[in-house]
This record gives C-alpha cells, sequence and structure tokens, in this order.
C-alpha cells in the first residue's frame, strides 16, 4: 500500500494519507478520512465548549445555576447534583434506530432530549462558574482543572494552587500569567519554563531562580535580561523592576520581548522525547505532527493537548490518562477503542457518543453511566446490538448525513459541525481558529451575539492606580471598564469586569499591578503566547557567526562553520513571524 493524496471536502486543499495512517485505519477498521487533518481538528474544537456561561435553573430541582448552554436553546439542563444522581437514566430516552433517516440526524435529535449538566464538576468544593473540574477546590472561572486549589481565571491548571491567569499549569504555586509550565513557583509572566523560583517574564528558561527578563537560560540565578549578576547587584538591580506598577509592567513587559525576538528560539519546543514531529512535547516517542503532547505518549499522530500515558491514537483532542486505540476523539480519559465520540471515561469499544461514564459497546449514546450493549441510548442484549450495528454503519454509507454546504458525512467522519451544542465563537474552535461571525456562518457554523449587559461601567481601566499599594478596598465595588471596551477585538470580550476580594489579595500578596482588560481578553493574549498546531516547512536561520536577519551574534562555532547551516525542520514557527528561528543542533551550540 502507496501513501495517496486526497482533496479535502471541507477546504479544497490536498492533504496526504501516509502508509502508516493506512495501516491505523485498518486496525481500527474504519476508512480513510475525506477531512484534512486540520479541518477534522477545528471540527472536533468545535463540538468543546468553554468560556461562556448563562444564568438559569435546573430543570430538575428548580435551583438557581450557571449553566454553559444559553436559555434560548431550550435543552434540558440540570445542576451537577442533580445530573448525578440516580433520580434519572440515560436509557429512559432510548429510542429505536431509524433506518429512513440519516443516522446523524437521529443522533442529534437525541442529544437535544436528554439531560445535560450545567457545567460539569466531579468532586469540587466552592468552585464557581468552572466547569471540567475534577478533586478540586475554592476556584473561579477555571477549566478542565484537576486537584487544585484558589486558581482564579486558569485553562487546565493540574495539581496546582493560588494561581491566577495561567494557561495549562501543572504544580504551579502562586503564579500569575503562567503558559505552558511545571513546577514553577513565585513567578509572573513566565511561559514554556519548568522548575523555576521566583522568576519574572521569562521564556523557555529551566532551573532558574530570581531571574527576569530572561530567555533560553538553564540553571541560572541573579539574571536581568540575560546578564549575570552578583547576588548583592540582582537584590539592588531588581527594585527597580517593581511589577507593583503597571507602567513599570508594560515597560518590563517592551523589552522582554525584544530580547525575545533578537533571541534565537528553537523549532520546537521538545525534551526528553524521540522521533517526535509537533511542538510543546515532553517525555513523549513515535509520535507525529503532535502539540502539546506530554507524559508517555507513543505511537499517535495528529494529537492536541494530549498526555498520561496516552497510546495508539490518531486525531485526539484533550485527555489521555492510560488511554489507547482512539480515533477523532475528543476528550477521554482510562478508555479504550473509542472512535469519532465527545467525552468518554473509564469506557470501552465507544462509537458515536457523547459524555459516556463507564460501560462498553455503546454507538450513538449520549449522557450514559456505566451502560452496555446501547444504541441511541436504547438497551439490547449482546446478539441484538452485535447483529444491528454493521445493518446501522452500512446505512449511514447508503443513506449519509449532508450539512448545509453539501458535506457528505458517512461512517468514519467526526459529527457534523453543525449539530455542536454551542455556538463556534463559544468553542474551543473560535479560541485556536478564530474567525469572524459572517465566515462561520458561510462555513456552516452556528455563531451566538453577545447578550446585553446592564451594568454601568463606574471607572474606565486608565483611571486606575498604576501601583497596587495605592488601590483601596473600594476596589471591590468598582465595575471596571475593559481595555478593549467591547469593541470588536474578537476575543469574547466582556467590555467590563469586577476584583473578586481574593483576587485583590493576590494581587497584593504578590505585589501586581491590576489588571487592564477582562478576563476572557486576557485569556485570549494569552493564547497567543503559544504556537498554533500547525507546521511548516523551514529551513534553520543561522547565518553561520549569527543570525540570517543580522540581529543575533553567535557566542559558540556550529557544525558548519561560517558557512549558513544546511538543517531544514518542520515548525509551528511560521516564516511570516519575527522569530529567529534555528534549528536543534545550532540552538544546543548557543544555549545547552
Amino acid at each position: 500500500m502507496n501513501s495517496e493524496k486526497k482533496c479535502c471536502q471541507n477546504c479544497k486543499k490536498d492533504f496526504t494519507i501516509e502508509i502508516e495512517d493506512f495501516s491505523f485505519y485498518v486496525k481500527m477498521k474504519v476508512p480513510p478520512p475525506t477531512f484534512c487533518p486540520e479541518c477534522r481538528l477545528i471540527r472536533r474544537l468545535a463540538f468543546r465548549e468553554e468560556r461562556s456561561f448563562y444564568k438559569d435553573e435546573c430543570a430538575k430541582c428548580g435551583e438557581k445555576i450557571v449553566s454553559l448552554f444559553a436559555p434560548e436553546t431550550s435543552f434540558t439542563v440540570y445542576c451537577s447534583s442533580c445530573w448525578w444522581s440516580d433520580s434519572w437514566d440515560g436509557t429512559d430516552y432510548g429510542k429505536d434506530y431509524d433506518f429512513s433517516k440519516p443516522f446523524f440526524e437521529q443522533l442529534y435529535e437525541l442529544q437535544k432530549v436528554v439531560p445535560l449538566q450545567a457545567t460539569n464538576l466531579r468532586n469540587c468544593t466552592d468552585c464557581k462558574y468552572c466547569h471540567g473540574c475534577i478533586r478540586s477546590k475554592n476556584c473561579t472561572f477555571v477549566f478542565t482543572s484537576l486537584q487544585s486549589i484558589n486558581c482564579y481565571y486558569c485553562e487546565t491548571p493540574v495539581f496546582s494552587r493560588d494561581s491566577f491567569d495561567s494557561n495549562f499549569i501543572m504544580n504551579a504555586d502562586h503564579v500569575y500569567e503562567g503558559v505552558n509550565i511545571g513546577g514553577v513557583y513565585n513567578s509572573k509572566f513566565i511561559y514554556f519554563s519548568d522548575e523555576c523560583l521566583d522568576c519574572s517574564f521569562v521564556f523557555n528558561c529551566l532551573g532558574c531562580s530570581d531571574c527576569f527578563g530572561c530567555v533560553n537560560l538553564r540553571n541560572q540565578k541573579y539574571c536581568i535580561f540575560n546578564q549575570k549578576y552578583t547576588k548583592e547587584d540582582y537584590k539592588k538591580e531588581i527594585l527597580r523592576w517593581d511589577l507593583g506598577s503597571y507602567k513599570i509592567i508594560e515597560e518590563a513587559r517592551k523589552k522582554f520581548t525584544e530580547l525575545y525576538y533578537k533571541t534565537p528560539r528553537r523549532f520546537a519546543l521538545i525534551s526528553r522525547s524521540s522521533d517526535v514531529s509537533g511542538d510543546d512535547i515532553q517525555n513523549t516517542k513515535n509520535c507525529r505532527v503532535c502539540f502539546s503532547a506530554v507524559y508517555g505518549v507513543e505511537n499517535c499522530k495528529f494529537i492536541f493537548h494530549g498526555g498520561l500515558l496516552l497510546k495508539d491514537s490518531y486525531d485526539f483532542t484533550l485527555g489521555g490518562d492510560n488511554s489507547e486505540l482512539l480515533y477523532e476523539v475528543s476528550g477521554s480519559t482510562q478508555s479504550q477503542r473509542i472512535l469519532f465520540t465527545r467525552g468518554s471515561n473509564e469506557a470501552i469499544d465507544v462509537e458515536y457518543s457523547d459524555q459516556i461514564y463507564g460501560g462498553f459497546n455503546l454507538f450513538g449514546c449520549t449522557k450514559l453511566r456505566t451502560k452496555k450493549y446501547c444504541i441511541l441510548n436504547k438497551q439490547y442484549t449482546k446478539e441484538e446490538y452485535e447483529k444491528l450495528i454493521p445493518k446501522i454503519k452500512k446505512h449511514m454509507n447508503d443513506m449519509p448525513y449532508i450539512d448545509s454546504n453539501g458535506r457528505i458525512y458517512k461512517y468514519g467522519e467526526f459529527c457534523p459541525p453543525e449539530h455542536s451544542l454551542w455556538a463556534y465563537n463559544e468553542s474551543w474552535a473560535h479560541q485556536y481558529f478564530p474567525i469572524k461571525k459572517e465566515e462561520a456562518i458561510k462555513q456552516g457554523y452556528k455563531w451566538r451575539d453577545s447578550i446585553e449587559r446592564d451594568y454601568k461601567v463606574s471607572i474606565k481601566s486608565g483611571d486606575l492606580p498604576d501601583h497596587i499599594k495605592d488601590v483601596l478596598d473600594s476596589i471591590l465595588d468598582e465595575v471596571i471598564e475593559c481595555e478593549h471596551d467591547g469593541s470588536d477585538c474578537n476575543q469574547q470580550c466582556t467590555a467590563a469586569f469586577r476584583i473578586l476580594p481574593n483576587e485583590l489579595q493576590f494581587y497584593r500578596q504578590m505585589n501586581l499591578a491590576l489588571p487592564r482588560l477582562c478576563p476572557n481578553c486576557r485569556h485570549y493574549e494569552r493564547l497567543k503566547k503559544a504556537n498554533p498546531p500547525k507546521l511548516w516547512h523551514r529551513k534553520c536561520m543561522c547565518g553561520g557567526v549569527g543570525s540570517e536577519n543580522k540581529e543575533y551574534e553567535n557566542t559558540a562555532r556550529h557544525f558548519h562553520a561560517t558557512d549558513p547551516c544546511p538543517n531544514e525542520f518542520e515548525t509551528a514557527i511560521s516564516d511570516s513571524r519575527e522569530e529567529i528561528v534555528y534549528c536543534e543542533k545550532c540552538y544546543q551550540s548557543e544555549f545547552i
């Protein structure tokens, strides 16, 4: 079998299915995809909800709740307590399979009537405006956390505490604006760094302490903008960089950014890994086109935010945790042989399903717990199930679903984006592939316009005190105008925000100036720090004695001497960006 070129039926661009891809599809007993890898990723992300909360009532107990579902959708929504209770069962909504209608229509109709969980919280205490959190406590506006405490405005804090405005942090303690970090304590504005202490404005630093405005350092102390100081001189000089002042934060940010663009960065952030391609990869082997793949990912391809012993899987987004043989799956833990599914936990042999907890042999099911041999939430015997499944798959091919843009969905394709329970701008798709409303509708996605808010701004962000020491407790009563003021920033701007008591205490403790952007805009600005889940073919920018753009002078002799480096690679940094990108060998010669 040879590799084969295909034309994506969505974007109409060519993509290649490699020999090893065909081997995987044969093993999984699925046909090759008709969407290219990027379109498949966007389609899965469109089914991943976050950041949009609405006030509602639990349809079961009548309690006031905060929900991920807009009230006008008319879905049946339960609070977490009622949803996890034994007072209802997903099989109560079971339906006979209808061979006169496309499968995807039947699945979507089922999803709209089975009770939805307002926000997904499991074994959490006092977590407000949170979703996807497990065993967490005292968190606010936090998403996808695991065993985290006192975190605010964070995305995926794991085993972390007392941290604010951070994305994908593990074992973090007292961190502000951390992005993709691990083992960090008492640090601010820290990006893609591990095992750091008392650092601010650092990028790709490992094992550092007391460093400020630094890039690419290893096991260093007392450095400011990559210049080494004695302990005594560092203590004197660092007083000049008082981050309690917003003006000084902005000055430091500008100088740090200038250093970042004048310092070569490695073509990809890859550590302790072998035979891999992609970006932000740790402890991984034999994986291709993977992004944010960490802690024991093996034999995988097209992974986005997967880890914790994820194996032998393709086209997977968010999760892992001892899972294997996953294909076109969004969100899965401790599961095996899961296909075309959104959310599976401790499940086996599940296809085209949504939020499955435990159980096995499920097809076209939603919101089931510890069930087996179900189709469209209806219970069957093992014999009945095994007899009906091949007929359904054949029916999916004989009567495919055709969406509003003419795209054809047979067996082997993930669900149509127009069947997502959320609008495009409420989903992860908009976070990583932002588009305007007109383009989203043109592509067949839903869009939800901002709701009218009845608050009145009491203070503009530009009128806030410059230094945190001058902020009075009365700030807790103010409605602060976001610096973007609800303009067309395409970042789900809420136009205004408030400072919470614990938040103010954190800023004072960390000596941090108040933010000027609303939490949503701050989140989108952090997302810009990470590379997109996409690869470009590029050449090393080392020109021999320095970078090709003359911004950096090499400090060591490289293997290619004074000639330009001949190495080429796949990188998530496009050639339209300003960074100086070095290959692995040139980077190591300079910084390792």
